[in-house]
């Protein structure tokens, strides 16, 4: 693994404000986030709304937030929307100009575009792979960036098609010795997969579970691949579950978001499918 990610990510340590100067640049095409975990409750969801947010503050164009999980996706509850219409009936609907796919999305009181997996008050439908990409497939156009919240695992087509359209990985991992070893093992599937090229595009979210913990070991296990790993410490208002508002938010956890969200969107302007 540290061949396919070059020794030299593990000693790229940038200043948070040299990393939020890319944020905003000009791209030839919307660019893709995916935000993936190897197992539930690891804190994926709470980091793709906030990987999402991050991008909507630093850009002045459209910004797109994408509920692909297969279960009880919360991404819109973590940004505080109700969707009324879901991606099975954006895909059903195939619309043909920016107002009418726009009426099949929410948008946040911050200006963060939503598609959610289910409709209000509902669970999230079967997502086929020829769904999703009939729905969210049809965006690309009108957004500059997307952030795709994906559901735990890995394997499944869907996942490999998400994945393999991703201009860049945010791989949200618990800060524990058991979630770290887990996580590490997917790290080397993806070597042994043929998806080797997007581990030099990913970013290791480590996510603390409690004040306590063994942070300290996780981070070793992990960072000892080369690969970019960023601490999110524990945070009573993302912890509640709600939704997440910007001013509740404690400065460690803000600015581990800043770090991962400035990462992940670097990579997309010089790797991954234009």
């Amino acid at each position: 693994m540290r061949k396919m990610v070059g020794a030299s990510a593990a000693g790229d340590v940038r200043n948070v404000s040299e990393l939020t100067a890319q944020l905003g640049r000009p791209v030839p095409s919307c660019r893709r986030i995916v935000v993936t975990s190897i197992r539930g409750g690891a804190g994926k969801s709470c980091v793709a709304a906030l990987v999402a947010d991050v991008l909507r503050r630093h850009r002045e164009d459209r910004v797109l937030a994408i509920d692909a999980d297969l279960g009880l996706g919360s991404l819109p509850l973590r940004l505080g929307v109700a969707p009324p219409r879901s991606l099975h009936d954006l895909a059903a609907a195939r619309p043909r100009s920016w107002e009418e796919a726009a009426a099949y999305l929410a948008r946040t009181e911050d200006g963060l575009w939503v598609l959610s997996g289910a409709s209000e008050g509902g669970v999230n439908e079967e997502l086929s792979l020829k769904t999703f990409q009939a729905g969210a497939g049809r965006l690309g156009r009108y957004f500059a960036a997307a952030v795709v919240d994906c559901g735990a695992g890995l394997v499944s087509a869907l996942h490999r098609e998400i994945l393999g359209s991703a201009h860049a990985q945010v791989f949200v991992v618990p800060g524990t010795s058991e979630g770290a070893l887990s996580a590490r093992a997917a790290l080397d599937w993806f070597a042994q997969n043929e998806m080797g090229g997007l581990l030099s595009r990913t970013v290791i979210a480590l996510v603390a579970q409690n004040a306590g913990g063994d942070m300290d070991r996780a981070r070793e296990v992990l960072s000892d691949g080369g690969l970019t790993v960023t601490s999110v410490p524990c945070d009573r208002h993302l912890a509640s579950g709600s939704a997440i508002t910007a001013d509740r938010i404690g400065t460690g956890a803000r600015t581990a978001a800043t770090r991962i969200a400035a990462e992940a969107f670097g990579h997309t302007l010089t790797w991954g499918p234009q």
